[in-house]
């Protein structure tokens, strides 16, 4: 089911479907989730279930369900999925005449806010899809990176209406843990149960931490730099193989998806420094290497900027 899921975070329903229809063994769970798939994605006139009195909030989730949709299932092709999104948004917030989804989108947050929700839009590469929540905490904590202390605030998001595109993909499987702006960090609380934990502490702190870092010291960095770094971080501070192989499993060479090519590049440049090869993409090989060795080259090539 990794594989299925990976496919589904690469933008690729079709693929997705198609991996899934021949997966052996055919269990009930297998089953039951491409059911599910096929109702989201290909069942005509279908609609989900959206929690939330609010008719008009639901409107626009419905809108953006349409779009994901279209775009994931590759039925349209994206900036006529995009014009068809900014339409259907600009009658909802009367905005007819604009022909800016952002501007469509700076009003939708003013409204959400007034009705108690945060909205949060632009675009997760490729897709737009944005996060709609309700429930938000504060917190400090002082993380530790490579280039030393760095303070941040992290705020605590719970309570989703809709959480991107990724989690739209994955039938809610998979969730976006978080991300990072220069006023803090952001974090889809309900992703990490124990807060201690190498999934929160790395793989969200450090991680983000990082991406804030760099906003203050590389503020021109384009985002398939920024994750391939916060990625180098993760390996630096990890115990053991089990997050390289997580970065194996969703590595793409895609620019267009700027964190499974994130991935490729640096599973790349680790494969020239620890195999003397383009690519090694056989986690078996990995697995057989120290894991002090991953770490450092980590470091190392954190040290110099990715040439893109």
């Amino acid at each position: 089911m990794d594989t299925f899921y990976s496919l589904c975070l690469q933008g690729d329903i079709p693929q997705a479907m198609d991996y899934l229809k021949f997966l052996q063994p055919r269990t009930e769970e297998v089953t039951a989730i491409e059911q599910v798939f096929t109702e989201r994605f290909y069942s005509k006139n279908y609609e989900e279930q959206i929690e939330c009195p609010d008719s008009w909030i639901k409107s626009v989730i419905l809108t953006y369900h349409a779009y994901l949709r279209r775009v994931l299932t590759r039925s349209e092709e994206l900036p006529a999925a995009e014009e068809n999104l900014k339409n259907a948004l600009a009658a909802l917030v009367q905005m007819e005449n604009t022909p800016d989804l952002d501007a469509i989108e700076q009003k939708l947050t003013l409204i959400f806010a007034e009705k108690g929700y945060y909205f949060l839009g632009g675009v997760t590469p490729p897709y737009r899809g944005p996060y709609i929540w309700r429930t938000m905490e504060s917190a400090d904590y002082e993380v530790e990176l490579p280039s030393g202390q760095q303070h941040v605030t992290v705020y605590m998001m719970s309570d989703f209406l809709l959480e991107g595109w990724i989690s739209f993909a994955t039938c809610e499987h998979k969730w976006v843990g978080g991300w990072a702006d220069v006023e803090g960090l952001y974090c889809n609380i309900k992703r990490y149960g124990d807060l201690q934990s190498e999934q929160f502490q790395i793989s969200f702190l450090k991680h983000e931490a990082q991406h804030q870092y760099d906003y203050s010291q590389f503020p021109d960095m384009k985002s398939t730099e920024l994750e391939y770094r916060a990625k180098l971080v993760e390996l630096f501070y990890s115990k053991d193989h089990a997050i390289l192989k997580k970065f194996l499993l969703q590595a793409k060479n895609n620019p267009d998806f700027p964190h499974p090519y994130a991935s490729y590049l640096m599973i790349s440049n680790l494969s020239a420094l620890l195999f003397n090869k383009d690519y090694e993409p056989e986690p078996r090989l990995w697995l057989e290497k120290d894991y002090k060795d991953i770490s450092a080259s980590a470091l190392k090539l954190l040290g110099s900027r990715l040439p893109l």
